[in-house]
């Protein structure tokens, strides 16, 4: 992003659901809209009468799909140059020699369209520039607002210092904490402590083993309080990615216990909820780490990708076999985080931000690292499915390579279990890139 991105603009097309079509044949009813009611009166039958709809409006289970039935055309017409990314369809991308009175430059225009809005990177803004034409384009053809530098997207704050791109949440979590803490962070809540520590997976443990029927109040309650911190986990905190991850595994036998411990990790994202993964324009590639942390039933796989100095995407899943050995439990992470390096690395390279040198996916252990590069220990991994081989794949097709890593300097050691506070932070601060102001 900061190599090529010189303005960035969020557009929100204003109404766009209603500027898409339904299909053909394609018949939709729904009741009458708030107020509306009487001034659709009532059928012979004595019910109230139903509207039959017209144009995709907000709400409906087909809107986002019939808006993007129209726009997608649009972009790909051929006057308009664009290309469809194939790695993400919603991303569009056009690279041209621009003429300008100063003579003729490269430029490149990235849009990212989500439902209603599109995100606009472009290397250039002026009037001469692809950017401009594309504006004035798009606002010949539909209903739009151009609302300038973006700010906020999706609950995601951005922001710039100097050449540094910087996302964060801090408001989406002020918001979560005068839902779920109205009374706000307890007092014996320090900062100085992580979302988590070994009480959860104790607490897991305990609740996936109980018979007791857990009361449906409860339920609602933890399922919508993670849920929310999902949000959060996803986006822009990989900080809390491993705790939330482990209280997801008991969304339908939560505990009272397990409910404290989700308010924890609320309570860890108010106390910082002004960190945020920091950009800074770097010509470095993309480069991940893969770690497990082996247990004696389902391992917890982790993965980190860092580009431009903080982390891109991320991951900290149960693992969905049993491994029987650190090595077979490092293989089975390492392959998962494969297909994401495949993914990152195929999308990079469309945007031209990527070279064809094979990408790094760095381990900590040597023995799964040899199994990468060749069908050694068969005796002990003979039983292994062959999905699970993925990453030697890569190494063979020299899309990836298998470096080692200390594993004190494995930050993906950071998604797989709970550490001690001085280690998380540590982790923490050179995953998000975070730069603690003075």
């Amino acid at each position: 992003m900061a190599c090529i991105c010189v303005g960035v603009i969020l557009l929100l097309p204003i109404l766009t659901e209603l500027q898409g079509s339904l299909l053909e044949g394609e018949v939709v009813y729904c009741p009458a809209p708030p107020g509306k009611e009487g001034e659709a009166g009532l059928g012979s039958d004595g019910l109230p009468r139903i509207c039959k709809v017209n144009k995709p409006i907000y709400g409906m289970a087909q809107a986002g799909r019939r808006w993007q039935r129209s726009i997608f055309p649009w972009f790909l017409d051929s006057k308009r140059g664009f290309t469809q990314c194939h790695n993400d369809k919603c991303v569009f991308l056009k690279k041209a020699t621009v003429a300008t009175p100063d003579g003729p430059r490269e430029e490149t225009i990235i849009v990212g369209v989500y439902v209603d809005d599109l995100f606009v990177i472009s290397t250039h803004t002026d009037e001469h520039s692809l950017y401009h034409t594309f504006t004035t384009d798009l606002q010949a053809s539909w209903e739009v607002e151009d609302e300038g530098e973006v700010q906020d997207l999706l609950n995601i704050e951005i922001s710039r210092d100097g050449h540094d791109v910087i996302l964060k949440q801090t408001n989406y979590i002020c918001k979560m904490l005068d839902t779920y803490a109205p009374d706000g962070v307890p007092a014996r809540f320090q900062s100085s402590r992580g979302p988590c520590n070994d009480r959860l997976v104790h607490a897991v443990c305990d609740a996936l083993s109980s018979n007791e029927s857990p009361d449906p109040a409860l339920i609602r309650k933890y399922q919508s309080l993670v849920g929310a911190l999902l949000y959060c986990s996803t986006q822009t905190r990989p900080d809390v990615a491993y705790a939330v991850g482990y209280l997801g595994r008991a969304m339908s036998k939560p505990t009272p216990e397990l409910y404290e411990l989700a308010l924890h990790v609320l309570y860890y994202l108010y106390l910082h909820k002004d960190v945020g993964l920091r950009y800074t324009a770097s010509d470095r590639p993309v480069m991940g780490m893969s770690d497990s942390d082996w247990a004696t039933k389902h391992s917890t796989s982790g993965s980190v990708f860092l580009w431009n100095y903080a982390a891109i995407s991320w991951a900290s899943k149960k693992q969905p076999t049993i491994a029987l050995s650190s090595t077979e439990a490092e293989v089975v992470a390492a392959s998962e985080a494969a297909k994401e390096a495949v993914c990152l690395r195929n999308f990079l390279q469309e945007l031209g931000e990527q070279d064809e040198a094979p990408t790094q996916l760095a381990l900590d252990n040597q023995s799964a690292i040899a199994v990468s590069y060749n069908p050694e220990l068969h005796s002990r991994m003979k039983h292994v499915a062959r999905r699970h081989f993925f990453v030697r794949e890569c190494v063979e097709n020299l899309q990836l390579v298998v470096p080692f890593v200390r594993t004190h300097e494995n930050l993906a050691d950071f998604f797989t279990k709970p550490l001690e506070p001085k280690k998380f932070f540590e982790l923490r601060n050179a995953i998000m890139n975070y730069k603690r102001q003075p």
